[in-house]
């Protein structure tokens, strides 16, 4: 009898073992999601598709490489458009799979969006400078306003941050690229600065060498990897602009959020472990943007 209970444990074990793996074969491994909202269509379009390259050039590494968990890109369009990028947020959050957002990638956007993400309860990774941190869900990856001013301030110590028209005195410009360029071809001296807008190839395209001796600056990250601009190159046929090192170093941060966190409330708890990356200073040569960093004037 005491052989027949042997046999009868190792008949269930079996039995048990084959249940486990028909669970694990029935269910697949986790997947979440990660948004993206940027402009893939109008004038920005190629800042766009800058920022969606850099994204899915990390998504891939970390997807092919066995990261977990898998993740999904959730990429929306905003048409460069404040008003559609603040009526995103309700989309992407009906999917409570998307856990975490990238962008808006340009600060107009970015300033209208952000709060509706943050009602909507998405944790929000921005690729653009924003008003100072007033929202707990909005993590300024690319800095605040108040710290862009900062930046520019030995160049142009009287200039305020400007979205909209009309001015009230000389603007860092943080507005849409096409107004940019107007000022610049009209009244230069009114937006002497600008934030990364200024590295927009559409404001090249319309402005031209009006743009020259414009003062802008952007975060850049600092731990990017050593093959980064030659993996873009390769993969787009062109150079990684700044905002594609953002979105890069961005993607990197986020899935390292994710591989910690499986709620909503759980990525926003790790916002205390991103890095924070300083701000560059260029001054533009016109048809050749952003290809010269300044130091600050003596």
């Amino acid at each position: 009898m005491a052989s027949m209970g042997v046999i009868v444990r190792i008949i269930a074990s079996f039995f048990v073992a084959g249940i486990l793996v028909g669970c694990i074969d029935r269910y697949p491994p986790r997947v979440v999601k990660i948004g993206l909202i940027a402009p893939f269509e109008g004038p920005s379009r190629p800042y766009g598709y800058a920022v969606l390259h850099a994204v899915n050039l990390r998504l891939q590494a970390w997807n092919t490489g066995g990261g977990q968990p898998q993740v999904e890109l959730v990429a929306l369009n905003d048409d460069g458009d404040p008003e559609l990028a603040a009526t995103l947020a309700a989309q992407l959050a009906l999917d409570p799979d998307v856990l975490i957002v990238l962008g808006p990638a340009q600060s107009h956007t970015a300033r209208r969006a952000a709060p509706a993400l943050a009602a909507a309860g998405l944790p929000v990774l921005s690729l653009a400078p924003v008003p100072a941190a007033l929202w707990l869900w909005v993590e300024p990856l690319a800095g605040t306003t108040a710290e862009l001013t900062t930046a520019l301030a030995p160049w142009v110590p009287e200039a305020t941050p400007a979205w909209d028209v009309p001015l009230t005195g000389p603007a860092i410009w943080l507005g849409d690229p096409l107004t940019l360029a107007e000022w610049r071809r009209t009244d230069p001296e009114q937006v002497p600065a600008a934030g990364p807008v200024a590295a927009e190839e559409a404001v090249q395209a319309w402005a031209g060498e009006a743009m020259a001796g414009l003062i802008w600056a952007t975060v850049l990250p600092d731990d990017l990897p050593a093959d980064f601009a030659i993996v873009y190159q390769e993969r787009t046929g062109t150079s990684p602009p700044p905002i594609a090192m953002l979105a890069y170093a961005a993607t990197d941060q986020a899935l390292r959020l994710l591989a910690q966190a499986r709620t909503r409330s759980e990525v926003v708890a790790g916002f205390g472990r991103l890095p924070r990356w300083r701000y560059h200073v260029f001054i533009h040569q016109g048809h050749l943007c952003c290809t010269q960093s300044v130091s600050p004037p003596r």
